[in-house]
């Protein structure tokens, strides 16, 4: 019973050491992508997330950047097959500017949750449909209101609203 228990850890082991390099892989290869696209901006490894976003079933990955002391930005490259590579999506984002598109304060996190395609005040999302595995966002700076992030399977488009 005790070998068994230890095989099966190992094996639990050996799967968390698969997965953590298999992020970190889609991670630097995010970074890398963002790069090329955004050179001026400081794109932050430890706020990289992995979630079917634009609910294709394909795992993208979601990562924060900083431009200096002014801007916030988002990147989201997408999943894609091997035989051709997605266009990555950027979004920027003010700093302490008190308009509904700027950030309160910095640092900014990822939280993804499984996709909600309706809102207590605002009612159903245009654009937004349930699909299984896919996943809605939220850019938080713990300052003031989140940044929420969904597809948009109807103009085929991440958008995000506000409070």
């Amino acid at each position: 019973m005790r070998t068994l228990l230890h095989a099966f850890g190992a094996a639990v082991w050996l799967l968390t050491c698969a997965a953590t390099a298999q992020d970190l892989k889609a991670t630097d290869s995010a970074i890398a992508v963002l790069r090329t696209t955004k050179p001026e901006v400081n794109w932050d490894a430890k706020t990289a997330v992995s979630a079917d976003v634009t609910c294709d079933g394909k795992a993208d990955t979601a990562i924060v950047g900083y431009e200096k002391n002014e801007a916030v930005w988002l990147g989201v490259v997408p999943g894609s097959d091997k035989n051709r590579a997605s266009r990555p999506v950027t979004m920027r984002f003010l700093i302490g500017k008190h308009s509904q598109d700027s950030f309160c304060a910095v640092p900014v996190q990822i939280e993804t949750h499984p996709i909600v395609c309706d809102d207590e005040e605002l009612g159903a999302l245009p654009g937004c449909k349930r699909v299984k595995g896919c996943s809605d966002f939220f850019m938080v700076d713990n300052a003031c209101d989140s940044f929420h992030f969904y597809w948009d399977s109807s103009r085929k488009r991440l958008v995000w609203w506000r409070r």
